[in-house]
This record gives structure tokens, C-alpha cells and sequence, in this order.
């Protein structure tokens, strides 16, 4: 008797690839004037918070290929062109997670770290999206499908424990608040105020 290979990554790729979709959208009218706009990331404006994502895309990259979650150190400050830069990262990002998805004889230990990466990288990606619209004045949420989904995964990863320092205290909504804004304020951003 033969083992029926695991499923493929098909549904956790689909969400990540939305999320990076949206953030590729964010970044891809960015000009050298938007760079010094605040965001609703506290100290940071654009430059940093695109470089950070670059950062973050990298980190994510090696876990989904490696299992092994590290950033650049120290992280980038210097990049001439920080959107390009975010842009050029979130899409090898990109590439890696498809890949693993392609893939149906991935090892179970290679498809958990594909799948955290993807995880991971959905929520990290649209929540910094969302942050780059909110910098530019665009009133772009998270669309609705997607926000749906990332708020359910983000509600089973993220507790009190693990919150700090990456995310904020919960921010009260009214029950009428649309999943983007209902996401948002899970990760502890105030929706529609940019803070």
C-alpha cells in the first residue's frame, strides 16, 4: 500500500498571493515624495517601514525554504531606492511560496515551514499594505474575502502572549466594522485614523 502524499499548499499560497498582491498594488505608485510620510507604524515613515518589509520578505523567504526565521542584521537603513527595493523582495517572496506550492512531494518538516512562511506572510504583508495606503491618503481596505480569512488565521496565531512587541492591543470596533477595518484592529491599528 502506497501513502497519499500530503495536500498541496494550495489554500494557505492562494492567501499569501492575495495579501502580496495587494501589497505589490500599495507600493507600485510610490514616488520619492511619499518616502517621509508618517504611517500608522509608530517612528516610522515610509522609507523605513518599505525597507522593513524587504526585511521581513527576506526572513520569511529563508523560513520557507530553511525553517529558519532570521532578518537582515543590522536591518537595512541605506537602500537608494526603497521601493524598488520592498517591491524586488515581496516578489522573490513571492516566487519561493508559489514554488513550495508547485510542489506536491515536499517533506512534511519543508511543507510546515512553507506554510508559516505563507501564514505569516499574508498577515504581515496585507497589515503593511493597509499601512501604506493609510500614508499615502488612499482609501484602499483590505478587500473583504481576504480580510475574512486573515482575520480567522490571525485570531489562531496571535494571543496575548505572543502579541508584544510586534502588535498592538486589540483595538475596539464597532460590530458593524468590515472585516478589513476588524483585522486592522486586531493587530492593534486604529482603522480609517492612520494611527
Amino acid at each position: 500500500m502506497t501513502e497519499t502524499p500530503p495536500a498541496p499548499l494550495t489554500k494557505s499560497v492562494a492567501l499569501f498571493e492575495q495579501s502580496a498582491t495587494y501589497m505589490v498594488e500599495a507600493v507600485s505608485g510610490l514616488t520619492d515624495e511619499h518616502l517621509t510620510r508618517p504611517t500608522p507604524c509608530a517612528d516610522w515613515n515610509l522609507r523605513p517601514l518599505l525597507l522593513h518589509i524587504a526585511d521581513a520578505a527576506d526572513g520569511l523567504a529563508g523560513l520557507a525554504g530553511t525553517g529558519e526565521l532570521s532578518f537582515p542584521t543590522p536591518p537595512r537603513t541605506d537602500d537608494a531606492d526603497p521601493v524598488t527595493v520592498a517591491h524586488d523582495r515581496v516578489r522573490r517572496l513571492f516566487d519561493v511560496v508559489e514554488s513550495a506550492g508547485r510542489r506536491n512531494a515536499l517533506a512534511d518538516e519543508q511543507r510546515r515551514w512553507a506554510t508559516t512562511a505563507a501564514h505569516a506572510g499574508a498577515i504581515e504583508l496585507a497589515a503593511h499594505a493597509w499601512d501604506v495606503y493609510m500614508a499615502v491618503g488612499e482609501d484602499r481596505p483590505i478587500p473583504t474575502e481576504l480580510a475574512t480569512e486573515l482575520l480567522e488565521l490571525a485570531t489562531s496565531l496571535i494571543d496575548d502572549d505572543s502579541r508584544e512587541p510586534r502588535f498592538g492591543p486589540v483595538v475596539s470596533v464597532l460590530p458593524t466594522a468590515t472585516p478589513s477595518d476588524r483585522f486592522i484592529a486586531f493587530l492593534g491599528r486604529r482603522p480609517g485614523s492612520g494611527a
